[in-house]
């Protein structure tokens, strides 16, 4: 079973998913740790202090303005970016400094994802799997394509 499907950070209530293999080369921002995020957020930085701080705040107690990558700005440099399962359970959720009095926090990701920036990647010619939900045992099965 792909790895993410029990790993979604804020679910939408997905109940069925099409898991779509990809193939391409690029080049790939990897992020291992808190430091690697918060580099990404320091060299393509993007204001957003207005839509964030009432969240961020009450999830990390941290007052201050808040940063996320710009990420057309990343896209010049980079194909895709990475989250590695390490960096997600050590970094998720916590306020993370830039400098001076900004920070940024890790969320809205899922652990072991890879954000496309650029169309490098395509569709696969392998199969597509069919995933569903049981909502009873709230587990993930592959079910016939």
């Amino acid at each position: 079973m792909p790895l993410g499907l029990n790993l979604i950070e804020d679910s939408f209530g997905e109940e069925q998913v099409t898991v779509i293999p990809v193939r391409g080369t690029g080049h790939t921002y990897e992020i291992h740790s808190d430091e690697d995020w918060v580099s990404l957020c320091r060299e393509h930085p993007l204001e957003v202090t207005a839509s964030r701080r009432h969240d961020w705040f009450r999830c990390t107690g941290t007052d201050g303005a808040w940063v996320i990558p710009d990420w057309e700005k990343v896209s010049e440099q980079w194909d895709a970016v990475h989250l590695t399962t390490l960096a997600y359970l050590t970094s998720a959720n916590r306020a993370l400094h830039v400098d001076g009095g900004t920070f940024t926090v890790l969320a809205g990701w899922n652990t072991d994802t890879t954000i496309w920036l650029t169309d490098v990647a395509r569709e696969w010619e392998g199969p597509h799997q069919q995933w569903q939900r049981s909502t009873y045992q709230e587990t993930w099965k592959r079910t016939l394509n």
